[in-house]
């Protein structure tokens, strides 16, 4: 354990609950069911009425989903995260399946799927991101309502969907997908990464290592639907991607996983001048940027016990890097545009530095992943502690806590409510298998 994450223990352990306690309790049939849950949600209750602003009436279905944007839009990933957080709070699991066969319903004959509904004129060229088969998945086991999903027809939608970004998103036939431009990742103004519009210039690490989950999920959905054979060529799919992301993706020099340029040859982008900032330490076809983003592999159980450790020694609760005084930054503080706002060109919302809820979930569940339990502890408790103190907000500053983005906001930031009690019991609701 390094001087920085030494430090942290001492001033959270006794506030974070560590994995002795996880042990002492007995597994519950189901999550939802447990007491202790039942007990928060009481003292959620004003969460609960928050959350009933988001929800929303498909026009092209009359089906009834949940966002958690004022303005209705129904986004991919964002359905991931505000879906464990219906389930946390009791809620029925009819908003969360309506929003996956809105999707589906959507779909082009290629297998294409726009990544919002609606659509607009800078998302109709992305196809979702590859959350679908594992929000599916979380219904089954933890709703145990099935029938809705493992039908011929949707079965077909998922595979098609889920090839598109095998296949199609493929150009150079590497064996990795490709991100269409920096909002497409959902860090919309990771620009120096991925580019922007229509710029396809990155081999995210995150999106292959979420296709590494979303196979595993389409297997295990192909499981539960009686295909065993349709299941072992996911698998083996999945196995395949997860190899080529620790074989291509991770640098032994640095200890960090990096993105890779789709044309090693070729610009990063077409129109952003700041993207180019980032050439002057180019390291080969890799795209040096430290994003949050490249802890994906720990969430999706794709890196190396080893790799684990210098990412999270070296990075993770580095205040030089991630671990900011309001942990964690989207970007490492080493980084030249690491800004708590906005810069010339940016667009969407701001992950240059800030705190964004569901990314520390991830990195959380990463570490668990990994027996670091107590590591873990310290992340769920200081990400409570910063929705707590400063409410239920998109995002949140970096350096100060402060609340930043839409006011009040009901979506993917209300797991922060969950952690410390996620951190107090055994089950865990983002497994795959």
């Amino acid at each position: 354990m390094n001087k920085y994450i030494a430090t942290i223990a001492l001033t959270c352990l006794s506030a974070a609950t560590c994995m002795s306690a996880k042990k002492a309790q007995d597994a519950a049939p189901r999550i939802a069911e447990l007491e202790s849950l039942k007990t928060l949600r009481t003292e959620l209750a004003d969460v609960d009425s928050l959350m009933r602003n988001g929800i929303m009436t498909d026009e092209g279905s009359g089906l009834d989903y949940f966002t958690g944007y004022s303005y209705r839009t129904l986004y991919d990933w964002d359905q991931y995260f505000e879906s464990i957080v219906q389930l946390y709070m009791g809620w029925p699991a009819d908003y969360i399946k309506n929003g996956v066969t809105i999707f589906l319903d959507n779909q082009r004959e290629d297998g294409f799927i726009v990544r919002s509904v609606p659509g607009n004129k800078f998302h109709d060229n992305e196809h979702v991101k590859p959350f679908l088969a594992q929000i599916a998945l979380l219904v089954c086991d933890q709703y145990g309502d099935k029938d809705w999903i493992l039908t011929p027809e949707y079965m077909k939608r998922l595979q098609k969907y889920i090839d598109y970004w095998l296949v199609n998103m493929d150009s150079n036939g590497n064996g990795l997908s490709e991100w269409m431009s920096a909002p497409h990742t959902g860090m919309d103004n990771q620009l120096e990464r991925a580019g922007l519009w229509l710029d396809r210039v990155c081999e995210g690490v995150d999106l292959n290592s979420y296709l590494v989950r979303e196979t595993r999920a389409f297997a295990r959905l192909a499981e539960m639907a009686g295909d065993k054979k349709l299941a072992a060529e996911y698998r083996k799919k999945s196995d395949e991607l997860a190899e080529r992301i620790r074989t291509m993706m991770w640098d032994e020099e640095d200890g960090f996983y990096y993105d890779l340029k789709v044309n090693p040859d070729g610009p990063m982008d077409k129109y952003n001048e700041i993207a180019r900032v980032n050439m002057y330490k180019q390291k080969g076809n890799m795209i040096p940027v430290r994003s949050i983003s490249s802890f994906a592999p720990m969430f999706c159980e794709v890196a190396t016990p080893e790799q684990v450790d210098r990412m999270t020694t070296e990075y993770l609760f580095n205040p030089e890097e991630f671990w900011t005084p309001a942990p964690m930054a989207a970007l490492s503080k080493s980084e030249p545009w690491y800004s708590t706002i906005l810069l010339p060109n940016d667009v969407g919302c701001s992950w240059r530095a800030n705190v964004w809820i569901p990314t520390n979930y991830m990195v959380y569940h990463g570490l668990r992943n990994y027996g670091k339990d107590q590591l873990a502890s310290i992340v769920a408790h200081y990400t409570q502690k910063i929705v707590k103190e400063a409410g239920n907000r998109e995002y949140y500053n970096s350096e100060t806590g402060e609340g930043c983005g839409l006011d009040p906001f009901w979506g993917w930031s209300l797991l922060g409510h969950f952690m410390e009690w996620e951190d107090s019991v055994p089950q865990d609701v983002t497994k795959i298998d």
